[in-house]
């Protein structure tokens, strides 16, 4: 038998566990803000929008937006300045993309060593009209067990977003074909990551593509960072320090 104490630590467990099972259910059906990255681009569509797709994925274009490329064109002697080091002219005929970016800088930062993932997304419609968003964090610390884990949501029409359930050996480690499958019979909208490419010298590079081309980085060179913003638009904005 339970004594008096027992009494009335259960029935208040009992509820708050009940009001706890009952959060959850509020918060996927409400949606909530979701824990993403604060580099990641807003991508500015509803459950209503992008009846097709105009990603373009992560291959590079003709860059055909003048004022985008006397954007980056002024921007280039700035960064040069700005870390002490050559910078390479760029060039019309070519987008603001990771190979690009390493061009320019590659007689100051040398070879390019390594390019490591930070986290991808692909959001995509399905046949049912539902936009979905697939999310995934890759680990930096080659110490750790877990590679990387993906999480699967339905973006609502608040922007909010809500989780879809995947089986634990689809969210850690999972293969690159596992990944890609979770979004194979959809199409998709917009696509971004965020990398980070490892120089000889030391130096790096951390960018962001949004549809494959690249919307924001900080390069780094001896203490001094450059840094630039909607560098995929002629609002590009870039800063020193």
């Amino acid at each position: 038998m339970m004594n008096s104490k027992q009494k009335i630590i259960v029935p208040v467990v009992v509820v708050l566990a009940l009001a706890a099972v009952s959060l959850f259910i509020l918060k996927q059906r409400a949606g909530y803000t979701g824990h993403f990255p604060d580099d990641m681009p807003d991508f500015n569509y509803t459950a209503e929008d992008k009846s097709k797709s105009d990603a373009s994925g992560f291959l590079p274009t003709q860059m055909e937006n003048p004022e985008l490329f006397q954007a980056w064109a002024k921007n280039a002697p700035a960064m040069s300045e700005c870390l002490d080091v050559e910078v390479t002219a760029p060039t019309a005929q070519e987008d603001l993309t990771l190979n690009a970016l390493s061009r320019i800088v590659r007689n100051s930062f040398g070879e390019v060593l390594g390019v490591q993932n930070k986290w991808t997304v692909v959001d995509y419609k399905t046949k049912y009209g539902e936009i979905r968003r697939v999310y995934v964090e890759y680990s930096t610390d080659r110490t750790e067990s877990l590679a990387r884990r993906v999480q699967h949501f339905t973006i609502l029409t608040s922007g909010k977003v809500r989780d879809i359930h995947l089986d634990k050996e689809l969210t850690d480690n999972p293969t690159d074909e596992e990944i890609q499958n979770l979004s194979a019979d959809g199409t998709v909208l917009a696509t971004a990551k965020s990398s980070r490419i490892n120089f000889a010298n030391g130096d790096e590079i951390n960018f962001v593509e949004k549809n494959g081309k690249v919307h924001s980085f900080i390069a780094s060179h001896l203490g001094k960072y450059f840094r630039c913003e909607n560098t995929d638009s002629e609002k590009m904005s870039c800063s020193c320090n």
